[in-house]
């Protein structure tokens, strides 16, 4: 039997006991956490619960369960780098209302051995490929190339509807919103906006389309906000989304992943360079 603790984060008032038991082990299945809780294994200040009861910022949560929480999968690694095929539900970097990051994990698998450092960021219900660098030269250097436009992001998804023409690459300008933690999209300029380039081809269409879309700009919740714009939200994209179409087609999660990282033979990453990654969507 596994133990497992964590604290409720400050800034998660009102969050459900599920809600901050997901927050707190993302690489623990839904049907573990499910399973404890039905079975009395869960205890919030050293009270055995078993419905999802609310809880408070500093609540302690102590679960028990059969399930090994899950490692998260490495594509790729060298002296310089390493290649992690990211998790929906992660945050890549430490966030207030995160427990495990991907950083975090980075941090704690160096053991001290070298400083990792993300060369980009995915959002936290994206999954798919995240480059690490373990020194500051080298993180540089990619991080460099990734806002030079010199790496290519290459993703899938499902979209509701499908897109016409089936293959297209679109310019648009996104504002973004901090307080509101979301963007809003427009067909022109305006002031404070900034330009966002998305290119799609449509795999297989139907009234739920998968598409790959490849980056051209590295905006926040560009794809999401761009497909939205364009009539065709990501299913599981409550935000920008068809909340009541994500329902019927019973998709809780956000359904976009970063399914390739290319490294052209010329520029870039000095040491990737020609090297292309790639995995399969989850979905």
């Amino acid at each position: 039997m596994h133990r497992y603790m964590s604290r409720v984060a400050q800034q998660a008032a009102g969050f459900t006991l599920m809600k901050a038991m997901r927050r707190a082990w993302p690489m623990l299945p839904e049907h573990a956490l499910r399973e404890s809780l039905r079975k009395k294994d869960v205890l919030v200040n050293q009270v055995r619960v078993s419905g999802n009861v609310q809880v408070k910022p500093g609540d302690e949560i102590v679960m028990y369960t059969r399930h090994a929480m899950q490692d998260i999968p490495i594509v790729y690694e060298d002296e310089k780098y390493l290649i992690a095929n990211k998790p929906a539900g992660i945050n890549t970097d430490q966030h207030a209302q995160s427990g495990l990051t991907l950083i975090s994990w980075a941090d704690a698998r160096a053991e001290g051995r070298y400083q990792p450092a993300l060369c980009h960021r995915l959002d936290n219900q994206t999954s798919g490929l995240c480059l690490i660098a373990k020194d500051e030269a080298s993180a540089e250097s990619a991080q460099a190339a990734f806002k030079a436009r010199e790496v290519i992001k290459t993703y899938e998804c499902l979209v509701r509807g499908t897109p016409e023409p089936a293959e297209a690459t679109l310019t648009a300008w996104s504002t973004k919103d901090a307080r509101k933690a979301r963007v809003t999209v427009s067909d022109s300029r305006i002031p404070g906006s900034r330009d966002i380039v998305t290119g799609y081809k449509v795999l297989a269409p139907g009234d739920v389309t998968r598409l790959e879309v490849r980056l051209y700009t590295g905006r926040t919740h560009q794809i999401r906000a761009h497909l939205a714009h364009l009539g065709h939200p990501i299913l599981g994209d409550d935000l920008y989304g068809d909340r009541a179409f994500n329902r019927a087609q019973g998709q809780p999660g956000l359904r976009l992943c970063a399914v390739s990282l290319a490294f052209p033979q010329e520029g870039g990453v000095e040491s990737l360079r020609g090297r292309v990654f790639r995995v399969p969507a989850p979905f």
